[in-house]
């Protein structure tokens, strides 16, 4: 499939020309229309309310352009993570406004409010499970974000071991917490681990596994991005499935130069998936929310989130701090995924505590369509992601659809 052009500009001006001109929109009408919303005879209130709407307006017409526009930055990014809490301040102007017959600043607050509603309506709605997961093959996963500087190591380990998930994807998993998780005992209960030696970063990941991991698995570095890959092999009585899980720590935005690293990483990840063929997972702290363009870059190749999957996409998992009172709110949004293609299905998903991190872990039990391809070599060529209903037979034999990445 030949990428999309998008007209690229830069995030700031872009997000500067729409605020100005939503500001700029009541007085422009005012002078047309006397018995329209003057600015003029406005209370400070009700000028809180045109710079919030002409904030958020901004933010959401960049966002609802993204796939024709391409507008990268960072403070936008995050603005898009937390995109359903600042739609919040939307609902807190529409009522008043309306209420006062301020109806040019009512009818934008509630063009926004429509705006969040649409982004957060669909979270709720868990796809239908499709006929063949009945009696089909199913292994756990469990995804834990165990926190680099995490002050109670050995409970968090204890608390990933006794998920006894089959397959465990630790990020920042340091040898510190590795050697407090292999006390445990995490190395008598998963023996088969995939990690790269060599990243002593704070993002680094391991894949443990209780299952005896197939040829295939390893590191592997694709650019900036590490991917721990662990084939794991599924029986069922049908014969053996392999199933290929990604384990993927991509670098924060708040990070120096996190951003760029990030989307050069999302787009080495849309290349690596090109080729894959066969039941795929791919998983950890992907350090975006589901509303960024780029990871809805991710969705287009075919592949679902578990959460969203099984109605549960507005579940937030990282909070703002591991401890205080910024941890007391709880967590905000979701930056922990898995995602899977067709041949895979969640069948349930638990939401476990922190225990000393900024992340909630989660354990998803997958259903495996048996017979399903395993994995190949990548093949020249594409083909688009998969269009069949729910209760039809899961793609088996054809790379993911590769788009072309972000740019």
């Amino acid at each position: 499939m030949t990428p999309r052009r998008r007209w690229r500009t830069s995030g700031r001006v872009l997000f500067a020309a729409l605020a100005a001109a939503g500001l700029g929109v009541p007085a422009g009408v005012s002078l047309i229309d006397t018995e329209a919303d003057d600015p003029g005879r406005f209370s400070i209130i009700l000028w809180v309310g045109w710079v919030l709407c002409a904030v958020l307006g901004a933010v959401v017409l960049i966002h609802a352009m993204s796939k024709v526009i391409s507008a990268p930055s960072a403070g936008l990014a995050l603005a898009y993570d937390a995109l359903p809490i600042l739609l919040v301040g939307a609902w807190i102007v529409v009522a008043p406004a309306l209420i006062t017959r301020h109806w040019l600043l009512g009818g934008v607050a509630g063009s926004l409010c429509f705006y969040h509603l649409h982004l957060i309506t669909p979270r709720f709605r868990a796809v239908p499970t499709p006929r063949w997961v009945e009696g089909a093959p199913t292994f756990r996963l469990c995804v834990a974000n165990v926190y680099v500087d995490n002050p109670t190591p050995d409970e968090a380990a204890r608390a990933v071991i006794d998920t006894d998930a089959e397959v465990l994807i630790l990020v920042e998993s340091t040898p510190a917490f590795v050697r407090h998780f292999d006390n445990a005992p995490g190395a008598d209960r998963y023996r088969f681990r995939v990690a790269d030696p060599g990243d002593t970063s704070d993002y680094a990941v391991t894949i443990a596994s209780r299952i005896e991991l197939a040829e295939g698995s390893g590191p592997e570095h694709h650019g900036e991005l590490r991917v721990m890959r662990a084939v794991v092999p599924i029986e069922s009585p049908g014969g053996r499935t392999t199933v290929t899980i990604f384990g993927i720590n991509p670098m924060a935005t708040v990070d120096v130069g996190g951003y760029r690293t990030w989307r050069s990483q999302l787009r080495r990840l849309r290349r690596t998936l090109a080729g894959v063929r066969g039941p795929l997972v791919i998983a950890g702290d992907l350090n975006t929310s589901r509303f960024r363009p780029e990871f809805a870059g991710l969705l287009d190749l075919g592949l679902r989130d578990v959460h969203d999957t099984l109605g549960k996409g507005l579940q937030p998992s990282f909070k703002l701090s591991n401890r205080g009172w910024l941890s007391a709110l709880g967590p905000v949004a979701r930056l922990d995924h898995a995602l899977t293609n067709r041949p895979l299905h969640p069948v349930e998903i638990e939401d476990l505590e922190a225990h000393g991190s900024d992340h909630l872990p989660f354990v998803v039990t997958i259903a495996v369509h048996a017979g399903s391809q395993g994995p190949a070599a990548p093949q020249p060529g594409t083909a688009p992601p998969g269009t069949e209903p729910p209760d039809s037979e899961p793609p088996q034999d054809r790379p993911l659809s590769h788009a072309g990445g972000p740019r």
